[in-house]
């Protein structure tokens, strides 16, 4: 009998020993009393539904699972987004209100607790970009040239604070899930496949199963494909008009693809830098094919007459799963790829001056 009672303690310690095989989330939400919630995990590039429960007097309880920690969304259908915040195995809270969901707490996640603090910080940096660009676009519309440097040489600066503050991030979190997602948020759009597979090589070895390593691994892949010297790969999208225009009709000249969208800001507001480039080229064997990641064909349109772009426009409406963004794998816009008359890559992502310089090169 005290055998018994032996193993019975021993095998006891050990299952409250034992790692979390799941995550349990509880919750509160002021001012919803009851009504359906759910959990969202990104899968096969949209959100899926991993769990979901009633809501009891404001409070209810999601379950789910992760090998590693990943982030997830919760949610109130149809649109309302509770918590956006990186789930691990264990036991998490989640106390919210209504009238104020921005302000939504997660607790019980070390890699929440890491993600939380990278948000807030790149949401200031947001707002004080956002702000720039109100001060562009205030200067433009007035024809005020020096503001407008001005607020370009702040904009630009504020954007490398941007990438300075995400890059020690990574460096002092490479145990973290949250280091290789940022980077695919952030700056993977803008490194080779070199750059990724050092990055990789740094995280460490206990994330490396992570599925965002696996993504930009993937991307490396794709870059490689898409590298500098080799031959651009050909689509065919339909222009506004529902007309089918490809690639490589436009061989022969010195294309630029450019990856856009009209909800997308920085895009917009380079837009004049295109136009301007475009105006002093295009009878020379300049051309561009604008490719738009647009879902709504109204708000596309408008933004092609708004932003007068006189060039080729293709789209297949489908968002961030556009055709040909993915094949390029465009991971950010604006994304820019520049092409020479017989197809080949000649540089990416150029911008304002450095475009107008490389043109006046291949363009004399």
């Amino acid at each position: 009998m005290r055998n018994l009672l032996v193993i019975a303690a021993v095998f006891s310690v050990l299952v409250s020993c034992s790692k979390p095989t799941g995550y349990v989330i509880k919750g509160q939400i002021k001012g919803k009393e009851n009504g359906l919630i759910q959990l969202m995990k990104y899968k096969d590039g949209r959100w899926v539904t991993e769990d979901s429960a009633s809501i009891k007097n404001g409070k209810f309880e999601l379950k789910g699972k992760t090998d590693l920690p990943e982030l997830r969304i919760v949610s109130i259908p149809p649109q309302t987004v509770v918590a956006q915040f990186f789930a691990e195995n264990g036991t998490l809270t989640l106390e919210g209100s209504m009238d104020s969901l921005h302000a939504t707490v997660v607790k019980g996640s070390k890699s929440n607790d890491e993600f939380s603090i990278l948000k807030k910080e790149l949401q200031n940096i947001n707002k004080e970009t956002q702000g720039l660009q109100q001060k562009y676009n205030a200067a433009r519309q007035s024809g005020n040239e020096d503001a407008m440097k001005r607020a370009q040489i702040d904009y630009e600066a504020m954007m490398g604070n941007q990438k300075v503050y995400t890059k020690n991030f990574i460096r002092e979190h490479p145990k973290s899930t949250v280091s290789p997602l940022i980077v695919l948020m952030q700056l993977a759009n803008e490194m080779s496949s070199h750059d990724l597979d050092t990055l990789v090589a740094f995280l460490d070895p206990s994330i490396k199963s992570s599925i965002y390593v696996a993504e930009l691994k993937k991307l490396a892949d794709k870059m490689r494909i898409t590298a500098v010297g080799g031959l651009a790969a050909d689509f065919t999208l339909n222009t506004p008009e529902g007309t089918p225009l490809s690639l490589s009709s436009l061989r022969g000249k010195i294309v630029l693809i450019d990856f856009w969208a009209s909800w997308c800001g920085p895009c917009r507001k380079e837009n004049p830098n295109v136009v301007r480039v475009y105006q002093k080229f295009k009878d020379k064997g300049f051309d561009i094919i604008g490719v738009s990641l647009d879902k709504e064909k109204s708000l596309w349109v408008k933004a092609i007459a708004d932003d007068q772009l006189t060039w080729h426009h293709v789209s297949d409406l489908k968002f961030w799963q556009n055709e040909a963004a993915v094949k390029y794998g465009v991971q950010s816009i604006p994304c820019a790829i520049l092409i020479d008359k017989e197809g080949k890559i000649i540089a990416k992502n150029l911008r304002g001056d450095e475009l107008e310089k490389k043109l006046a090169e291949l363009l004399p």
